[in-house]
Order: C-alpha cells, then structure tokens, then sequence
C-alpha cells in the first residue's frame, strides 16, 4: 500500500484565550493517498472547512490555533513549520478553491493577474509567460473567450465563471493536492455538475490528491473514493463511498442520507435531523451527537466513543453500533 501524502493525526483546533479555549476541531486524525479522492461532509459549523483551512495553516491568529496533533505532508509537519516553508508549499504543492469565489478574489485585480501571480511568485516566470499560462489554464478549465476573460474583472464574471477561475489559480502550479471547499455552493444544478466533472477531468489528468469539502451528499457520491463524515469537531464514520453510503453505520450518517429527497419520495414532508449542531461553548459531554440520536442510551453521555472497524476499512465511533456487533 502508497505511503500516504497527507497524513492528519489527533488534530486539535481551538480558538480564545488560554484557559478559555473553545475547541472547534477535536482529535481529528485522517490519511489522504496519491491521486485519491477524499470527501469530508457534514453539517455546517461541524469543523469542514477549519480541518482544511488547518492544512494550510490559515486560521487566523488570534483567535484560533492548532493546539495539537500533527498534519505531515510527504514526512514534513505542516503544523510547526514556518510561515516561510508554508509560503512556499501553499499554492505550489497544496491549493485550495474556496468557499465564494466572489469574496476569493481581489476585486480590484484582473483575472490574468491574479491568475499569473501564482505563476509569478511560484514557478518564477516573467509578466509575458504568466499571462500566457493564465490564457491556457482558462482554456483548461473550459471558459469561453480566455483572451476576453484575462483582462475582466471578477464582478463581471457569472459565477459558475469565477469558479472556474479560482479553479485555475489554484491548478495553475500542478498542485500534489487540491482541497475544494464548497466548490459548488450557490451554483446551479447545471452548472454544478459542470463543476464537479472538471475537477474530476482535471484530478485524473494532473493525478492530484483532491478533499472535498461539502454537505451535500449527492456531491460526494459522484466523485470520491472514501468519505469521511464529521459532527461536532470529530469524525464519527470513515470508510470508501460504497461502503459508507450502502452500509452506513454512524446514526448521524443514516440520518444524513435519509435527509436527500429522492425522485420516488413517498412521504408528504423531507426527512429531517432534530436540533441543531451544537455550538463551541456549549458542547455535550460523551458522544456529542447523543442529544439529537434516534439510538442513544445512558453510556452515551458519559464518555466519547472510540472509532471502531465495522468492516475493512470502515470505521465508526459509536457505542450503540459497537454494542450492537458484539452482542451479534
């Protein structure tokens, strides 16, 4: 088996002051191997997109930090290495596209800029050769009229456009990993599926690692290998996309995908989940999923469960589940 290219172990995120931290990513521990395709999906406000922002070292500070744990790409630890080894890793070995591209990008910039910065400041070219691979990446990403587009502004691009373009900046360096925050977010159906056959066109041509970041389980289905689900700061199912979505076993993962409506829905009303993800100040002790579990019991609030193997290579944290297979 590959060594793998990312490997997170018992990452802890928290934000405040000592002695007052909120802890908004807990003990989070995942791999990523080359060329593989890794979703994480969940709620908002489940800690998605600050496990991806703590890749890159890009929590603001103050307020957050990393307070432990480990994120070693190819052997170095991203976590203590220095602003200047992450200014040269970011963009260059690991991109991300994120969450609004309208808020992403400088508006006061032209797209063959801000697309031929990357370029510039990472792979040394002059002014002339960035924007000359800024006008190739747009045709890469399939936007129509490039040579138009590299001296528009970002306002007057649609957005399944501005998409596309921060999907050029952060390929234009042939990325060992993409992280894809909400790639999709305010698009249309159409054009998200655009979107997501891109990404998928251009992960298998480059041979990158992509995580994808998302709540929408329709999105994951389509284009990753293994998905990771995370409630609350933690991940409670891991596993490939078969077996996750066929054989879920995490209540929050049923719950989650009895939520999609399909086209042969029989019922009046769409499936929810009660409550709320809880908030940072206010976190339940045990399983923090258990005051919204349709399956909890008594030893749910008193301790957190330990992941467990449901099958190779897919784990759950449950206690009811764990229960359940040994008492079977």
């Amino acid at each position: 088996m590959a060594e793998p290219l990312l490997r997170v172990e018992d990452l802890r995120v928290v934000f405040g002051p000592p002695g007052r931290e909120q802890v908004a990513v807990d003990g989070l521990s995942l791999t990523l191997g080359p060329g593989e395709v890794l979703g994480i999906v969940g709620e908002s406000g489940c800690g998605k997109t600050l496990t991806a922002l703590s890749i890159l070292r890009l929590i603001p500070n103050p307020p957050g930090r990393i307070a432990g744990g480990q994120i070693l790409f190819r052997g170095q630890d991203l976590a203590h290495a220095s602003e200047k080894a992450m200014n040269r890793i970011r963009g260059k070995e690991i991109s991300m596209i994120f969450q609004e591209p309208m808020t992403a990008l400088n508006p006061v910039f032209k797209i063959g800029e801000q697309i031929g910065e990357t370029l510039r400041v990472h792979d040394g070219l002059t002014r002339a050769q960035a924007r000359s691979g800024a006008l190739q990446m747009l045709e890469r990403v399939g936007i129509s009229n490039p040579a138009q587009r590299l001296g528009q502004y970002p306002h007057e691009l649609s957005g399944g456009m501005r998409q596309r373009v921060m999907i050029a900046i952060a390929l234009a360096c042939r990325p060992q990993i993409l992280i894809a925050d909400e790639p999709t977010t305010a698009l249309d159906v159409t054009i998200q599926a655009q979107i997501l056959l891109l990404l998928r066109e251009l992960q298998s041509e480059l041979g990158m690692a992509v995580v994808l970041i998302t709540h929408d389980l329709g999105v994951v289905a389509q284009v990753v290998d293994r998905v990771a689900v995370m409630y609350a700061g933690r991940i409670v199912e891991e596993g490939s996309a078969a077996a996750v979505f066929e054989r879920p076993s995490h209540p929050y993962t049923r719950l989650l995908l009895e939520s999609i409506p399909t086209l042969d829905q029989q019922q009046d009303r769409l499936q929810t989940i009660p409550g709320m993800v809880p908030s940072l100040s206010n976190l339940p002790a045990g399983c923090r999923f258990h005051p919204r579990c349709p399956d909890v019991r008594p030893a749910c609030r008193e301790a957190a469960p330990a992941s467990f193997e449901v099958a190779p290579g897919h784990r759950a944290a449950c206690i009811a589940v764990n229960n359940y297979r040994h008492a079977n």
